[in-house]
């Protein structure tokens, strides 16, 4: 996918981030974006802590472990891989990713047992793949370039993937107002006035629809300035 805005970011607007909120964006600023990639089995307004216990539930009453014999040691062996999803997590290892607006860089969590590696967003490009698991879905990938070594891939969504490359290839153009999502809201001024200082400069990437400043007077001030 080239780095093109082709619409206005619907699914991936941030409006609500922050720890607790049980969303995956825990930072939006004009510095930075920020997700929570570590696993927890959660999402907004649900945890997944019910489905280890109901897997057990069904597990027990399938396999009627009271009866004994094999049963009983296979009802033991998947609890045991269930209940330790269960746990892991809640100790699973931090993993961020990061998006630097100013200075164009991703920092990428690509294992769990390795470093997060720092990559320019323009060392990559979106790349989207269609698989099939008891349905067809569709997962975002940020893909090094063929000369950047090492090479990486890294999941950037599993769902609304083209909107949420709109976002992030409108997030990562410092040079337009921010993408829409009222968190952004508190940081709009200041970055309008770091544009401002640079003279308003061409974007660095095409966009199929306005991305106009987020007041009319600013609107017109980046007109007057930078004229575009």
């Amino acid at each position: 996918m080239t780095k093109r805005i082709s619409a206005l970011p619907k699914r991936n607007r941030k409006d609500v981030v922050g720890e607790g909120t049980g969303m995956i964006a825990i930072k939006a600023t004009e510095l930075e974006y920020i997700e929570n990639r570590t696993y927890k089995g959660k999402g907004k307004g649900w945890s997944l802590d019910w489905l280890w216990g109901g897997g057990i539930l069904i597990l027990f009453l399938v396999f009627r472990p009271w009866e004994g014999g094999p049963l009983l040691y296979l009802f033991l062996g998947v609890s045991a891989v269930l209940i330790f999803g269960f746990i892991y997590h809640y100790i699973a290892p931090k993993r961020y990713f990061i998006a630097n607006r100013q200075t164009g860089m991703l920092k990428l969590p690509t294992s769990e047992k390795k470093e997060a590696i720092w990559v320019a967003f323009d060392d990559g490009f979106g790349f989207e793949k269609t698989v099939y698991a008891s349905s067809f879905y569709t997962t975002l990938y940020f893909i090094t370039k063929p000369e950047i070594k090492p090479s990486l891939s890294f999941s950037l969504a599993l769902f609304e993937t083209e909107d949420y490359w709109n976002f992030i290839v409108w997030y990562m153009d410092k040079n337009r107002p921010l993408p829409p999502g009222k968190a952004f809201d508190p940081y709009r001024e200041q970055d309008f006035e770091r544009r401002k200082a640079a003279g308003f400069p061409k974007p660095l990437y095409p966009s199929s629809i306005p991305t106009p400043e987020f007041t009319e007077a600013q609107q017109k001030e980046r007109k007057r300035i930078g004229g575009w």
